[in-house]
């Protein structure tokens, strides 16, 4: 009867121990990030100065009549042309399911906003192609 105890006494330490290590995975992938892969063009037949900037910045726009909340945004200078591949990469744990999410674009040279993109686009949108392209618009011509 002896003989049987002990293999199940190991087992059952064994369990406990393995469930203690769990919970250690659990905090790192509360720390994981995911990425979204973006292109931003312009249909303007133009190069850009040098010094030029590009954002892309993830932001919740569930909230009406409040500014949008900032979830991420990556910044890159321009030195090539369009278009211009950016990866923006968030904390998983900030997109929740019952929320509304948009991706917006900014060419700004020397703090002047000179593009922007004026469409709502949810990168979380099922069927949205990779990259997602985002398409700008000058600011200020008549």
């Amino acid at each position: 009867m002896r003989k049987k105890i002990i293999p199940l006494l190991m087992i059952f330490v064994a369990v406990l121990v393995s469930g203690c290590d769990k919970s250690s995975d659990n905090a790192t992938s509360d720390d994981a990030l995911s990425l979204l892969e973006t292109e931003v063009y312009y249909t303007q037949k133009m190069l850009l100065p040098d010094g030029a900037e590009l954002e892309v910045r993830l932001e919740d726009v569930s909230k009406m009549d409040v500014a949008s909340e900032l979830i991420s945004s990556t910044t890159r200078e321009i030195k090539n042309t369009p278009p211009y591949a950016l990866q923006v990469t968030f904390p998983t744990k900030r997109i929740k399911a019952n929320r509304r999410y948009n991706l917006r674009a900014s060419i700004r040279l020397e703090d002047k906003l000179i593009f922007t993109s004026t469409s709502h686009i949810n990168p979380f949108e099922v069927g949205i192609a990779s990259p997602i392209k985002i398409k700008v618009d000058q600011v200020g011509v008549e």
